[in-house]
């Protein structure tokens, strides 16, 4: 009875063991897969503005592409290992043992860099917004000073040829008087000697 608990014991511990190595290594390529697709995605909608962004790109994918194949990898030869250990074989694999190396090893660096990626875009974004709201600043503060620096300027533009005219207007108060003493005489004389040629020539018309 004894003997039958401790093999069920160690049934239970051995699955739990091999459970939780393929959940390990499943999770390792969900997320693998997952973060390729990120990338992608982020080079085909954001884009990138310089060759070391692009080269941060190149290595995040290719450490994650590494990642997914040695866990599938690690499947492969996680059931040749244990056809060997029913065979009778009580030897650790080193080829499982690097591929778990390499396994945690490309995905560690991989998320590492698809963190400095993030923090890239991101900055690059921020700077990007902050630049054009500086040009904007400084578009309309050109625009303000100009309105109210030249405003009323007409007040010093020549002045029109109303305004001529009337600075000019009566300018016959300051003119020399006319000379009408002598019109007058003239006029007198030539009503008087008018005058006496009649009564010549009246008296003319009578002598007789």
């Amino acid at each position: 009875m004894a003997d039958e608990k401790e093999v069920e014991y160690y049934a239970a511990k051995a699955n739990a063991w091999f459970n939780t190595k393929l959940e390990y290594d499943k999770s390792l390529l969900v997320l693998s897969a997952g973060a390729i697709g990120l990338l992608v995605t982020l080079l085909t909608t954001v884009g990138v503005n310089s060759f070391a962004l692009l080269f941060v790109f190149f290595a995040a994918t290719i450490s994650f592409v590494i990642c997914l194949v040695a866990v599938l990898a690690i499947f492969k030869c996680n059931a040749k290992h244990l056809e060997e250990l029913i065979a009778g074989k009580r030897t650790n694999d080193p080829v499982l043992g690097f591929l778990d190396s390499l396994s945690i090893s490309s995905f560690i660096i991989g998320i590492v860099l698809a963190s400095v990626i993030g923090l890239a875009t991101a900055t690059t974004e921020v700077l990007k917004k902050e630049v054009i709201v500086s040009k904007e600043k400084e578009t309309n503060q050109s625009k303000v000073p100009l309105r109210g620096s030249f405003n009323g300027a007409t007040n010093i533009a020549p002045q029109t040829t109303d305004t001529a005219k009337r600075s000019f207007n009566g300018a016959q108060n300051v003119a020399p008087p006319k000379q009408d003493t002598g019109t007058s005489n003239t006029a007198g004389g030539s009503t008087t000697s008018q005058t006496q040629s009649t009564d010549s020539g009246g008296s003319k018309k009578g002598a007789p």
